[in-house]
């Protein structure tokens, strides 16, 4: 049978001499980006981890909110939940602080996840960060702060919360040349991760860190809904028709042509409607995620709660969208 496109994540298939093995710790290991070139096929791997989110369910609602993780624990959240994201993953029990439209973040998340060095001086109350050339000096409770020797000031003053030191997150994230975005968790537009809940997304890449082309991130995820297309019904055509909008139309092509024919319209006219720092979103019946770094393909739902999930194309129900 010819290969359904000539992208393959290393994640789910990966080819020597015909014979089909795992490599994905391999390469990781070798901290590489690889392109490896078989027969119409790219097989895509990448030095970048890959992120937490698989498996993760978020049921936001007022102060009765939960998120399960996908090491079996939970998080409880309120309505003053803000989560927090660092290249792509939520980080848990973040536990931010808002002050006058302000968000705080405690230092030891900023220090741990992006690699930089934290000090504290408890007889001057001084915060030091240091991250390569770049040094960092904050003070409790003063707005004054400076980076390599010039002073700023900040628009809220680092603080003490519950015995950790909380610092400004844009502040300290601009400093370390890291990438901020927040969303307000609103109706409207804006980057952001997941919809329904406030979030600041910090995000900085390894120097030399490959970001997938959206032509080629459509054509992965092209690929492996042809694996599971062809698994659950017959070998894949293409739509020979125009692309079909509008939600009438759309479920009058389901009531015409089944499961089968609205996927195939569906697989034939992928297209990015979003992105954040780490994944494109693409519509299918619910959103695919291409992680933007290691080609992974992941499945979210968004109805009563949340929920994301690894794609595998060879699994059982992988088409199954059950509402």
């Amino acid at each position: 049978m010819k290969p359904p496109s000539k992208y393959v994540n290393l994640d789910s298939l990966n080819m020597i001499g015909g014979v089909f093995i795992k490599l994905t710790k391999f390469f990781r290991a070798l901290s590489i980006i690889a392109f490896i070139t078989c027969p119409n096929i790219f097989i895509v791997s990448a030095a970048e981890p890959e992120t937490n989110l698989a498996g993760i369910t978020l049921s936001p609602f007022g102060e009765a909110g939960v998120i399960s993780y996908n090491d079996s624990t939970t998080e409880e959240i309120g309505s003053n939940y803000v989560a927090l994201f660092i290249n792509g993953s939520i980080i848990k029990n973040s536990n931010l602080v808002t002050e006058n439209n302000r968000t705080l973040v405690p230092l030891r998340l900023i220090s741990e996840n992006l690699g930089a060095k934290a000090g504290w001086d408890p007889g001057t109350k001084k915060v030091t960060i240091v991250d390569g050339s770049v040094n960092i000096e904050l003070f409790i409770g003063n707005t004054k702060a400076t980076i390599n020797g010039k002073e700023y000031t900040l628009d809220v003053a680092p603080k003490i919360f519950n015995n950790y030191t909380y610092v400004p997150a844009r502040f300290i994230a601009e400093a370390l040349k890291s990438t901020v975005d927040y969303f307000d968790g609103g109706d409207g537009g804006g980057i952001k991760i997941f919809p329904r809940i406030r979030q600041v997304m910090i995000s900085r890449y390894p120097e030399g860190a490959k970001i997938i082309p959206k032509e080629e991130a459509i054509e992965i995820v092209r690929g492996e809904l042809i694996l599971a297309y062809e698994k659950k019904f017959a070998p894949y055509t293409p739509w020979p028709g125009p692309e079909i909008t509008g939600e009438g139309q759309l479920s009058e092509l389901w009531v015409k042509e089944g499961d089968a024919g609205f996927l195939r319209h569906a697989i034939t006219h992928l297209k990015i409607t979003g992105e954040n720092d780490r994944y494109y979103v693409i519509p299918v019946v619910f959103d695919f995620w291409l992680d933007k770094y290691t080609g992974g393909v992941y499945v979210f739902y968004n109805g009563y709660g949340m929920a994301v999930w690894k794609f595998d194309p060879n699994q059982e129900g992988a088409l199954a969208f059950a509402g």
